[in-house]
């Protein structure tokens, strides 16, 4: 029955770990503090991810191992990660044991002419696509990727309740929503649970208003890009460090790759000064600037868990030693982010200067 196929199994898991599980808001599942993501797992050797480039599959089975084995029961992928590629790796490495996880997945393509609205009928389309690419027959956590991806929130609500009432899906949410996205997607009377945002020390525009609005219709966040796609581990001190595909974001040049679309003159200057003072004060801490910034994350409003890739076991192994923080260090990693995301402003959308996230 529905009931038993939902019945999350026990595993043999990280005790340590297991003790920080957290209640998804408004529902029984309860998930670890940090989620892995899979948009790395949507490269091909012949088709590299511009963001994260190839990582060959036996290492993502590697990866999904000893997540679990760290007590990590989260999981997150996307149609759009290379036209549900990386769906069917995390299926195929997750393997018999679906029912001791929890899957997130989303909906919504990309075209060469941008992003396809969805009509309730798309949205089924991709669902069932999904369901397939995962090896299940349910999903835990079904996303609206963008707000772009749908045709109306009336058109979205009908395809997900109806997934729900079918025992397709336990739970919808939604990503990349402002304040606009939401109210309109609740008025259709939508339910989502989460939020999933662009969160972290340098990234902190979701604080001016969209975690009030998520509070306020009891919506968890689930922050992505926690580590600023590897700004937060502390390996690079200039820009002309990182990885050509991740200085796409709004902290960057827009001509400091081809790949950018935002247009802006970046924010380099205070991006690497945020990061130096926080480099001094997790040195003076004795904790690691990774651990520290999920750390720093999980004790913020409302955040129910982090979405963090890993490219190498070793990418899990260190962002699941969650560090120890005083009230005094998170306060001081805070100050030492403000003037960013005064700069930064309201506008959570990391890659263009126009918001999608309304």
């Amino acid at each position: 029955g529905k009931i038993n196929r939902f019945c999350q199994r026990k595993s043999k898991v990280s005790r340590s770990m297991e003790k920080l599980y957290r209640l998804i808001p408004g529902t029984s599942i309860r998930v670890s503090p940090l989620c892995l993501g899979t948009w790395q797992f949507g490269g091909t050797e012949e088709k590299q991810d511009v963001t994260w480039g190839y990582v060959e599959e036996k290492t993502c089975h590697a990866i999904v191992d000893k997540a679990i084995e760290l007590g990590i029961n989260f999981f997150d992928s996307a149609e759009a990660y290379s036209n549900h590629h990386a769906e069917e790796v995390l299926g195929r490495a997750l393997g018999s044991r679906r029912q001791d996880v929890v899957i997130a997945t989303k909906f919504g393509a990309f075209g060469k002419n941008g992003p396809v609205p969805y009509t309730d009928v798309d949205i089924e389309k991709a669902l069932e696509e999904s369901l397939r690419a995962l090896q299940t027959d349910y999903i835990d956590l079904y996303q609206v990727h963008w707000p772009v991806n749908i045709k109306s929130s009336e058109d979205a609500v009908r395809a997900l309740e109806r997934a729900k009432g079918q025992g397709k899906i336990r739970h919808y949410a939604v990503s990349n929503f402002g304040p606009k996205n939401m109210q309109d997607l609740v008025a259709a009377g939508g339910k989502p649970v989460t939020n999933q945002l662009p969160y972290n020390l340098l990234c902190r525009a979701i604080e001016y208003d969209i975690v009030a609005e998520c509070e306020k219709h009891d919506v968890g966040v689930l922050a992505y890009s926690p580590l600023q796609q590897g700004l937060l581990t502390g390996r690079y001190s200039q820009a002309s460090q990182v990885p050509e595909g991740r200085r796409r974001t709004r902290h960057f040049k827009a001509d400091s790759t081809p790949f950018s679309r935002h247009g802006q003159a970046g924010l380099e200057t205070e991006t690497f000064e945020a990061i130096a003072q926080l480099r001094n004060i997790t040195d003076r801490a004795g904790v690691s600037m990774a651990g520290a910034s999920l750390a720093w994350l999980l004790a913020q409003r409302n955040v129910t868990s982090c979405v963090v890739g890993a490219r190498t076991v070793d990418h899990v192994v260190q962002n699941a030693a969650l560090s120890s923080l005083s009230q005094d260090i998170v306060s001081e990693m805070t100050s030492a982010t403000d003037h960013l995301k005064s700069v930064f402003g309201p506008n959570a959308d990391l890659w263009a200067a126009s918001s999608r996230i309304a």
